[in-house]
């Protein structure tokens, strides 16, 4: 799976009618938009795809869809973390029956004083239920907990099909304490905003909402870095740094409407997202993305994004 599953690890949107409902047909047009942008893989139903917000069955239809259209072209990874074993197992189960290449798993959510030997029970049941490569999501803000390199290590040997964690925010160092003491085959999934220099110490790629909605310069980087293009890669870089700063900067007062007016401006026609009410962008916000976007030519035509 480390081979197979690396550079943009394209973290899947899940996008709603205005009723709350999936919006099948635009998440059919979104993920064939992201293969021809030269993707590696997807995450789906993970933050970014709304997974939590969803109940099993809606979950199950999201993966269909994805799994569906992609037809095999990439691997993809069908996130299943649950609060309890059993709706995990069963996420896993469909996963697994609908052709994913793998699953991924938050850690077991909202009790977040289980003890390090419910935690890895947990993840030892799901895996005997299903018998998939396991991608563990390590995210200490959404968990409640940090599963730290010791920690990992621990899990990883109680659950040999575990071949890599997202560390959701996971810098360079970080990374690098999880290699060195998780026993390999291991592979970390860090920030975009450092690429360069992790896939350079073995990082195998990035899960990165920004780059969701800029998915031909994550491909672009992931290049660069691979064919020795230093120069270009550093370039790049920067250019994704510069998304990474108004993502970050603008979700705090906003939420996760920069990223619905972030998937209107490059033209789709989102109605719905995230699945709950979200601040409206302020004038001067939406401004401010739609320059760095029409700097970078990444607008769409303007007859299909948000009027000025």
């Amino acid at each position: 799976m480390m081979d197979q599953i690396r550079g943009i690890v394209l973290p899947s949107p899940t996008v709603f009618l205005e009723d709350g409902r999936v919006d099948e047909k635009l998440m059919r047009e979104l993920t064939d938009w992201f293969i021809a942008c030269g993707v590696h893989a997807f995450f789906v139903l993970g933050s970014y795809g709304q997974g939590p917000a969803l109940p099993p069955e809606e979950r199950k239809k999201v993966a269909e869809i994805v799994v569906q259209q992609v037809k095999h072209r990439v691997p993809v990874v069908v996130h299943i973390g649950a609060v309890d074993p059993y709706t995990a197992i069963d996420l896993g189960k469909h996963a697994k029956a609908i052709g994913a290449d793998a699953i991924g798993h938050v850690g077991p959510y909202y009790y977040a004083d289980r003890s390090e030997y419910e935690i890895i029970e947990h993840f030892k049941m799901v895996d005997r239920a299903v018998g998939m490569p396991m991608l563990v999501y390590n995210n200490p803000r959404y968990s409640g907990y940090n599963i730290h390199p010791d920690f990992m290590a621990r899990l990883v040997s109680a659950v040999p099909r575990i071949f890599g964690a997202k560390l959701a925010m996971g810098s360079v160092d970080e990374a690098m304490a999880y290699m060195k003491i998780v026993k390999a085959p291991f592979a970390p999934y860090a920030l975009a905003s450092n690429l360069v220099s992790a896939m350079s110490v073995g990082v195998a790629g990035t899960i990165s909402p920004p780059l969701a909605v800029t998915p031909e310069i994550g491909v672009e980087l992931v290049r660069a870095i691979d064919a020795g293009e230093s120069h270009k890669a550093l370039a790049l870089q920067k250019t994704v740094l510069r998304i990474h700063d108004i993502f970050l900067r603008l979700a705090g007062p906003f939420g996760r409407t920069i990223y619905c007016e972030a998937m209107r401006l490059r033209g789709f026609d989102v109605k719905m997202y995230p699945r709950w009410p979200s601040k409206p962008l302020s004038r001067e916000a939406y401004d401010e993305m739609r320059d760095l976007f029409a700097e970078l030519n990444l607008l769409s035509s303007p007859s299909r994004a948000r009027s000025a």
